[in-house]
């Protein structure tokens, strides 16, 4: 979601308190970020010199980001040379020869900025910190170990023991001990010849971090908190060296509240140039944020102190969760790319530490949690809390850059409700009620407990503050109406409209319903924001207004006969097999998910626990389609695949399933599809600890290294469905490639094993330069994409079945 090219933004004039801006084309390869603000007027204002200053610094730092991403798209290019000869050196002689004159070689057989290499060095297996500062895997280690132990303190065990990080002499607090034999002892902070004391940083962190300001609950919806991260990461940036840098970092770690600095250590990743982008799944390293506390509470205990005397909050021990599920991927098992095809990986990489005992906590459903909750309008819980779910939101808000972001905001969103209301009348409930401006000044009558301790409060019934939200209507509206212009297959307006929307309006309506929480509520975080019912009638009134500049959009430019068909193109069928099942029959069903967990207890590295709950799955699934071209040459096209129910949910529950590109021969086409091979899916997210391990063991290649991760979670990917077995509509159409997108093909493949519809490309552009959802964006004058598709040969309407059972 980081990498990109496309435009690059830049602040080049401050005249009568307006920002303007114009594009910079870096060769081929353009980088863009929507960076400027889009405020209530729907233009990038500024009302004073410090609004001002703060968008500078935000523009910098989104400038920093996009030339990384250019310096990255260059070195994924010569990956394969790089892998050779990194290869090539583990040969003495050769090794000899190519890093006979590097001193870090010499020392420590290590080359310097090699990445295909392990960072474990001598006898004793052991971390330097020469060797970690002087290579990019080793300085990407340093950093995303500060996400580890994050309520130790800042020389607790990392790594599992094999990094242990103290500050200089100049830097270090009153209660650091003396760095033992080992630790990694941090450089000095110098600038311009000048080496700055912990009195110099504190002062110039007072300047930016107001100290009576509670980041304690950090939140990308409060301009202020963004404001501040950013200046910081600017400050850290900004410094003259990796080492200043990293210990800045350090330094500051214990005046920021956990949420702001795992915040800021991630921006700083993707910041440096000289760091890659790939970072660990939230879930994995900040589990209190989105696991119940009946399941966290009999593993760690009642709370307390430490052994290294660090405070520990809200359950005791947190730990840092170091696998995710029964094997090593983020979806339960390991998927792998193999050849074109995804398939189970088997055996997981071996961890750097050996795994020491484990323990097990309750299952959710025995602890505190059932299946099904007491109210039976909770019955979608397991949607809304998932923790995966949770976290790709999350992480989805920090990338607040990238080509279509606004765009980007619109269809995640809308792709997130169309889900949840999928889950909704799989279990009977109905869909739900948009919180609108009618809705706004009236009593929320309903509550909700996030059940993730102290940290967060329940939201009660109460009268939000809407006055601010009622003066920002009229600019969404406005803007609803201002559509466009539609041309040569693309949406013009869309972007700004949604950029428009997700800075203002949006963003105030989830400040001013997390009031009702005392400000507190997990509706002011996107960390916990989707497990609040509300969440989903808020983000139905935003989708409605999506929905009617589409219908005006519609209005002026409706889609023609060239965007609907396909001249000589006929879906013949179109057909799902789920493993061991029946043909056109997804089955779903609940299983046991187990977590494993590191202790932060510093006396014991690598001790692992796990914690169980229950989540919805489904057996992985493969598409058949066959498709006849009457076309004499090979042609490329798209394929979408679209599921809508049967009965009751119209277009508001239309579900975008897949979306790739073929080439078409004449004749019969018989095309097969893996399930994760879809777009919005993740593929593979690492944990902290196995990305500490593959950095450590030199087992991440530059393709993955420089990629952020993003992406819906597979086990959520088919709604619940019924016992008795729930009817769907499945919708396939094949379209032309738009002429503008013909030269880019290989965009397609590039970007196959990323989540880019959901999350955005890593490089080059977005594939397909039609609007996001397209042709379901607008389905008015059709009711919705199944009465669409009547009457054209290029497209496919079938049935499907959903069963629910056991696994």
């Amino acid at each position: 979601m980081w990498m990109a090219k496309v435009i690059l933004v830049v602040v080049c004039n401050v005249k009568n308190q307006k920002l303007n801006s114009h594009a910079i084309y870096l060769e081929d390869d353009v980088v863009s970020s929507n960076l400027l603000p889009v405020l209530r007027n729907g233009e990038e204002e500024a009302d004073d010199t410090d609004a001002i200053d703060s968008e500078r610094v935000v523009n910098k730092y989104g400038i920093r980001v996009a030339a990384k991403a250019v310096a990255a798209i260059a070195k994924t290019k010569m990956e394969p040379e790089e892998e050779r000869k990194s290869r090539n050196a583990q040969n003495l002689n050769s090794s000899m020869e190519m890093y006979g004159d590097d001193p870090l070689y010499l020392e420590y057989g290590v080359h310097s900025e090699g990445l295909y290499q392990p960072l474990l060095v001598g006898e004793e297996k052991a971390l330097h910190y020469g060797v970690l500062v002087s290579t990019p895997h080793g300085r990407h280690l340093l950093l995303v170990s500060l996400l580890e132990q994050l309520s130790g303190t800042s020389w607790s065990d990392r790594c599992g023991g094999k990094l242990k990080i103290y500050l200089p002499k100049s830097l270090r607090s009153p209660d650091q001990p003396e760095a033992p034999y080992g630790a990694c002892l941090l450089a000095n902070i110098v600038e311009e010849g000048v080496v700055v004391n912990r009195e110099m940083v504190m002062q110039k962190f007072d300047r930016i971090v107001e100290q009576d300001e509670d980041f304690e609950i950090f939140s990308w919806f409060t301009a202020h908190h963004r404001d501040v991260v950013h200046k910081l990461a600017e400050w850290v940036l900004s410094a003259e060296s990796f080492g200043s840098s990293y210990s800045l970092l350090v330094t500051i770690r214990d005046r920021l509240s956990k949420q702001i600095f795992v915040e800021l250590v991630n921006l700083v990743i993707a910041g440096r140039e000289d760091t890659g982008f790939v970072t660990p799944s939230m879930e994995t390293y900040m589990p209190e944020a989105f696991f119940d506390q009946d399941v966290l509470a009999p593993v760690y205990g009642r709370g307390g102190d430490a052994d290294d005397g660090s405070d520990v909050e809200q359950f005791g021990y947190l730990p840092v969760v170091s696998q995710v599920w029964e094997s090593t991927g983020r979806d339960g098992k390991n998927w792998e790319l193999r050849g074109n095809r995804w398939v189970w990986e088997e055996e997981p990489v071996e961890p750097a530490w050996p795994p020491q005992q484990q323990q097990s906590s309750q299952p959710w459903g025995v602890s505190g949690m059932t299946w099904t909750r007491d109210n039976w309008q909770e019955a979608e819980w397991y949607f809304r809390e998932d923790p995966v779910a949770n976290a790709h939101h999350s992480e989805w808000h920090r990338g607040g850059t990238g080509p279509r972001r606004g765009e980007y905001f619109y269809y995640m969103h809308g792709q997130m409700l169309a889900r949840y209301e999928g889950e909704r009348l799989s279990l009977g409930l109905g869909l739900t009620t948009p919180f609108g401006p009618g809705q706004w000044d009236r009593r929320v009558g309903d509550s909700y407990d996030p059940r993730l301790g102290t940290a967060w409060s329940r939201r009660n019934p109460g009268t939000i503050n809407a006055s601010e939200m009622h003066g920002m209507v009229g600019t969404i509206n406005n803007l609803a109406r201002s559509t466009g212009p539609y041309t040569q297959g693309v949406d013009r307006g869309i972007d700004r409209f949604g950029a428009a929307f997700e800075r203002g309006l949006h963003n105030t309506g989830h400040v001013q319903i997390s009031g009702l929480s005392g400000g507190r509520g997990v509706m002011g975080s996107t960390v916990g924001a989707m497990r609040d019912p509300i969440f989903y009638r808020w983000h139905g009134y935003v989708h409605s207004k999506f929905t009617e500049y589409k219908n005006n959009l519609n209005r002026v430019s409706p889609y023609s006969e060239a965007d609907l068909g396909f001249p000589g193109v006929q879906v013949v069928s179109a057909t799902v097999q789920s493993e061991g099942g029946a043909p056109d029959t997804f089955y779903t069903y609940r299983e046991m998910a187990s977590v494993m967990l590191n202790s932060l207890d510093s006396n014991s590295p690598g001790n692992r626990m796990s914690v169980q709950y229950m989540r919805l799955n489904h057996r992985p699934f493969t598409w058949h389609i066959t498709i006849n071209s009457d076309l004499t040459i090979r042609t490329p096209a798209i394929v979408r695949i679209f599921m809508m129910p049967a009965r009751g949910g119209g277009n508001r529950v239309t579900i975008h399933m897949d979306h790739f590109y073929v080439d078409l021969d004449p004749g019969t086409n018989t095309v097969m599809r893996e399930e994760l091979e879809a777009p919005h899916l993740s593929k593979s997210r690492w944990s902290l600890s196995q990305l500490q391990d593959n950095l450590m063991n030199g087992q991440v290649n530059r393709r993955d290294f420089s990629w952020g991760g993003c992406g819906w979670p597979r086990h959520l990917n088919v709604p619940r469905g019924t016992e008795g077995g729930m009817e769907w509509d499945l919708v396939v159409m094949v379209s032309s490639v738009l002429s503008q997108d013909l030269s880019r093909l290989g965009e397609w493949r590039r970007n196959s094993n990323l989540a880019w519809s959901y999350c955005g490309v890593n490089w080059g552009n977005v594939p397909d330069s039609r609007p996001m959802g397209f042709p379901a964006d607008r389905v008015r004058d059709f009711g919705d994409i199944v009465n669409m598709a009547m009457g054209r040969d290029n497209w496919g309407v079938s049935q499907v079945t959903i069963m629910h059972g056991s696994s």
